[in-house]
């Protein structure tokens, strides 16, 4: 009986797909004989995940130690020459000096917004710029932190003075604070109101230096491109397997 010309093609069809089936077999049982299984996206995925909570619960408790060290004193106080050069103190200052002007013009203190600016910046305690510049900074935030707390009483005194406290009621807050900053009465009550803003400013800016060390050491570290490229030929290993 003659053979149908399709039965062949269906024979080779199927003989492929038995070879298929046995070389999927064959490559399994070797991949379980080796003890370990291609991994899916899931698992890579569940994987760094772990990792990454591990990292960051390890990571933690190291950068809060990392980031408490006593201050070099010494250091930073040869340091400070550079240190005026720097963001840390030219933001702070351009952000007081900028209070200062706007808060000396005529009937400006009436302003809700430029009251909050005075409290906030030039009245002390004054932590703002304080922290801002120890945040600024990499080394000698104690320093500048108490370099504008000094800065901070300063303008005060200034806005007391030429600032048009008449404008303002006489029960208000911001008034009574002026008043009281640039009234400096004694020398003594200099010294101390002086001695005050020095310790807050310093407290502030060292608090601060703290704080951007412990953020910068919780950071992870950019990895480099050898080490990307090497997890990757990892990975693209695995699932060739």
């Amino acid at each position: 009986m003659p053979q149908h010309p399709t039965d062949g093609g269906e024979r080779t069809r199927a003989e492929a797909r038995r070879q298929a089936r046995i070389a999927a077999r064959t490559l399994r049982e070797q991949t379980l004989a080796a003890g370990a299984t291609a991994p899916t996206s899931a698992d890579v995925s569940r994987d760094a995940s772990q990792e990454s909570v591990t990292a960051n619960s390890l990571g933690f408790r190291a950068a809060f130690r990392s980031s408490i060290a006593a201050a070099p004193i010494r250091s930073d106080l040869r340091a400070l020459p550079a240190l005026l050069r720097t963001r840390a103190f030219v933001i702070p200052l351009l952000v007081s000096g900028i209070t200062i002007v706007i808060s000396v013009q005529q009937g400006a203190l009436t302003s809700g917004v430029v009251q909050l600016a005075v409290q906030s910046i030039l009245l002390p305690p004054a932590f703002v710029l304080a922290f801002l510049s120890g945040m600024l900074t990499r080394r000698g935030s104690w320093m500048m932190g108490g370099l504008f707390g000094l800065i901070s009483y300063a303008g005060s005194v200034f806005v007391a003075h030429f600032g048009d406290l008449s404008a303002l009621d006489p029960t208000n807050p911001i008034r009574a604070l002026l008043e009281g900053a640039g009234g400096l009465g004694a020398g003594a009550a200099l010294l101390g109101n002086l001695y005050f803003v020095a310790i807050a400013g310093v407290l502030a800016g060292s608090f601060a230096g703290w704080y951007g060390r412990f953020l910068r050491a919780m950071a992870p570290a950019p990895a480099g491109s050898r080490d990307r490229r090497r997890r990757e030929a990892e990975r693209r290993k695995g699932r060739g397997r």
